[in-house]
C-alpha cells in the first residue's frame, strides 16, 4: 500500500487507531477508513487557531457557530469542505450534506467521499452542543465489517 495512502504515521508507529483499536485485527481496507476517520476526528475537534505553525487547522470555534443556526450551517459546511480539502489529502471527491436536525443544538451532517485507491465510503458527522464533534464509518448495515462495533 502507497505509504500516503495508508494509515497515518502516528498510527503506523503505536500500531493503534484512536480508542486502542491494534491495526492487525483490521482489514487493509478498513485501516485506511479508519485512518481517514480519525483524522477528520482530530481535524474536526481541533479549534482553528490552535496551532500557531497551522493557523486554519480545524473549525471555527462551535458554541459560535451553534448559536448562529439556521444561517451558520451553512458556513460550518463550507469550512468543513475547505480543511477537509486542504488537511485530508485521500479524499478525492466530496459531498457534505446537512441532515434534519433531530436535537436542539446538535447538528449533523452525512459526508459521501471518495478516497484514493479505494471508492466510495460515507461518515456521519454529528456536531453537540458541548462543541464535541462525533465522526462514525457508516456502510449499509452502519457497522464495520470486522466486528460489528463502532470505531
Amino acid at each position: 500500500m502507497s505509504p500516503n495512502l495508508g494509515p497515518s504515521l502516528y498510527e503506523v508507529l503505536t500500531q493503534n487507531f484512536s480508542g486502542g483499536l491494534p491495526m492487525q485485527q483490521v482489514s487493509e481496507e478498513d485501516r485506511r477508513v479508519l485512518s481517514v476517520l480519525d483524522n477528520l476526528q482530530r481535524l474536526f475537534n481541533s479549534r482553528a487557531g490552535q496551532l500557531a505553525h497551522l493557523p486554519d487547522y480545524g473549525l471555527p470555534d462551535m458554541s459560535q457557530i451553534l448559536q448562529g443556526m439556521p444561517s451558520s450551517a451553512q458556513e460550518l459546511l463550507r469550512r468543513l469542505r475547505q480543511v477537509i480539502r486542504k488537511y485530508e489529502p485521500r479524499i478525492m471527491r466530496l459531498d457534505i450534506v446537512l441532515l434534519p436536525q433531530t436535537q436542539p443544538g446538535q447538528l449533523a451532517y452525512s459526508l459521501e467521499a471518495e478516497l484514493k485507491g479505494m471508492g466510495q465510503v460515507r461518515f456521519g458527522t454529528l456536531f453537540t452542543a458541548e462543541g464535541k464533534v462525533l465522526v462514525r464509518h457508516l456502510r449499509q448495515q452502519q457497522w464495520l465489517a470486522h466486528n460489528n462495533q463502532e470505531p
